[in-house]
C-alpha cells in the first residue's frame, strides 16, 4: 500500500474542503452548506492546537538559536560580516515581500461582501481583529510597548512582539556565559524545541482533516474568490523568491564575491537542489559543504562557520512568505492595515526568521506572530498551509542560495580567492 507524503495528504484535505465550499457555495444546497458550515468547529479546534504551540516555540526557538551563537564579540570579523550579511538581507528581503505582495495581490480582490462574511465567521477573532486594525500607534507607543515589564504576561495576553524582544535579549545574554553554563542552557532550550518540534508532528498528522474543515467554509462564502486568492500568493512567493535569488543575491555574487554569476550558480547548483527538493536547509548541509570547501576552495574556518550558523537562522525566503501572507490574508479579511502595523509585521516577521526550525512548512507556524502582531487573524493560515509545498520549496532554494553566497562573500572579504 501506497504511503502518502503529509504535504499531499494536506493538498488532498485542502482540495476537499475547497471542493465541499465550492459546490456548497454554487448549488446553495442545504445539506451542502450544513456540512461546509458546521464543520467549522472541527478546524478550530485543530487552529488552536496549532497556536498553543506558538508562544512556547518561539521562546525556546529564540532563546536557543541567539544563544548557540556564543558571545558576538569573540566571533570577529567572521561572525560579525556573516551576521550583518545576514541580517541585511533578511529585511531587504522582507521589505521585497512586503512591496511585491502589495502589487499583486489587489489583482485578486475580494468583495466586501465576501470579507465580512468571513469577518463574522471567524467571531470569536473578529472583534479583536476589528480592535487592532483600528489602532493606530505611535512611534513613541510602539517603542513603549517593544519593553514589556512582566513578559509573561505579555505572553499571556499574546503580545508576541514584546515576547520576542525579551527572548533575543535572554538568548544574547545566554550567549556571554561561560561555556559550559551556556552550554547548559541551549542544551535545554534545544530539548524543548525537539519536544515542540514534536507535539507539532503530532497536531500536523490531523492537518489534513483541520485544512479541509477550514477550508470549506470560506470556499463556501467566498466561492471561486478563495482558490483565485490562494493562486496569487503562491505567484507572489514563487516570484518574489526566484527574483530576489536572481537580483539580489546575483549583485552580492558580482560586486561583493566578485565571481561570474551564472557559472557560481552552476557550481551551487547541487546545495539548492537538495534543498528545493527536500525543503529544509539541514539537509542540503553536507552538499553545500562540500562544494563550499571542495569546488568554491573557501577555507574550513569561514564555510565551518558561516554556512552551519545560516542553515540554523538565516532565511531570507521565510521573510518574502511572511510578508506576502500578511497582504494577503489582510485582503481575505478586508482589513486595511496602517503602515505602523506593516512596520510591525516586518519587525516581527525579521525576528522569527531566527526561530524556524529547519523542516519542511515550519515557516507557516511562525508567520502565526506576525499576522497577530499586524492585527491579523491566523485562521487563514490553514488555507496557506494547504498550498504550502510550492512555496517552501522556492523558499528553500532561496536560503541555500543565500548560505553559500554569504559564505563566498565572507571569504573574499577575508581574502580567500574564489574557484569556479
Amino acid at each position: 500500500m501506497i504511503k502518502l507524503s503529509l504535504s499531499t495528504r494536506i493538498a488532498i484535505g485542502l482540495v476537499v474542503g475547497l471542493g465541499v465550499g465550492l459546490a456548497a457555495s454554487a448549488t446553495q444546497s442545504p445539506p451542502l452548506l450544513t456540512i461546509a458550515i458546521g464543520s467549522q468547529p472541527i478546524g478550530t479546534i485543530w487552529m488552536n492546537m496549532v497556536r498553543m504551540c506558538v508562544i512556547p516555540l518561539v521562546f525556546t526557538a529564540l532563546v536557543s538559536g541567539v544563544a548557540a551563537v556564543g558571545d558576538i564579540r569573540k566571533l570577529g570579523r567572521v561572525g560579525a560580516r556573516t551576521l550583518g550579511l545576514m541580517f541585511g538581507t533578511i529585511l531587504l528581503a522582507g521589505l521585497w515581500g512586503l512591496l511585491l505582495a502589495l502589487l499583486l495581490v489587489p489583482l485578486a480582490p475580494v468583495s466586501p461582501e465576501s470579507a465580512a462574511a468571513l469577518r463574522e465567521a471567524a467571531a470569536a477573532a473578529a472583534g479583536e481583529v476589528t480592535a487592532q486594525a483600528q489602532q493606530v500607534r505611535g512611534v513613541m507607543q510602539f517603542l513603549l510597548d517593544l519593553v514589556p515589564p512582566n513578559p509573561v504576561k505579555a505572553a499571556a495576553d499574546g503580545a508576541l512582539l514584546p515576547l520576542i524582544v525579551f527572548s533575543v535579549a535572554l538568548g544574547a545574554a545566554v550567549g556571554t556565559l561561560a561555556d559550559e553554563t551556556r552550554q547548559r542552557v541551549v542544551g535545554l532550550m534545544d530539548a524543548l524545541v525537539a519536544a515542540l518540534i514534536r507535539l507539532i508532528g503530532w497536531i500536523m498528522e490531523l492537518a489534513p482533516l483541520g485544512v479541509a474543515c477550514l477550508a470549506a467554509p470560506v470556499a463556501a462564502r467566498f466561492g471561486w474568490e478563495t482558490i483565485r486568492s490562494l493562486g496569487v500568493f503562491v505567484i507572489t512567493v514563487v516570484l518574489g523568491t526566484t527574483l530576489f535569488a536572481l537580483i539580489a543575491f546575483g549583485a552580492l555574487m558580482r560586486w561583493a564575491a566578485r565571481v561570474k554569476v551564472a557559472p557560481f550558480f552552476r557550481t551551487i547548483s547541487p546545495g539548492i537542489t537538495v534543498a528545493f527538493t527536500t525543503a529544509t536547509s539541514m539537509a542540503a548541509l553536507p552538499a553545500m559543504l562540500d562544494v563550499a570547501l571542495n569546488k568554491l576552495k573557501i577555507s574550513k574556518g569561514v564555510a565551518g562557520f558561516v554556512l552551519p550558523v545560516g542553515a540554523t537562522l538565516n532565511r531570507p525566503g521565510s521573510a518574502i512568505y511572511q510578508m506576502a501572507a500578511v497582504v494577503t490574508v489582510a485582503s481575505l479579511y478586508g482589513i486595511q492595515l496602517s503602515p505602523g502595523q506593516y512596520g510591525a509585521a516586518l519587525v516581527t516577521s525579521f525576528l522569527m526568521t531566527f526561530s524556524v526550525a529547519a523542516i519542511p512548512s515550519a515557516t507557516v507556524f511562525t508567520t502565526a506572530p506576525v499576522l497577530l502582531n499586524a492585527g491579523l487573524p491566523v485562521e487563514a493560515l490553514a488555507l496557506l498551509l494547504g498550498v504550502d509545498r510550492i512555496p517552501d520549496m522556492f523558499r528553500t532554494g532561496l536560503h541555500a542560495v543565500s548560505h553559500q553566497t554569504i559564505a563566498a562573500v565572507v571569504a573574499r572579504r577575508e581574502g580567500e580567492e574564489i574557484a569556479g
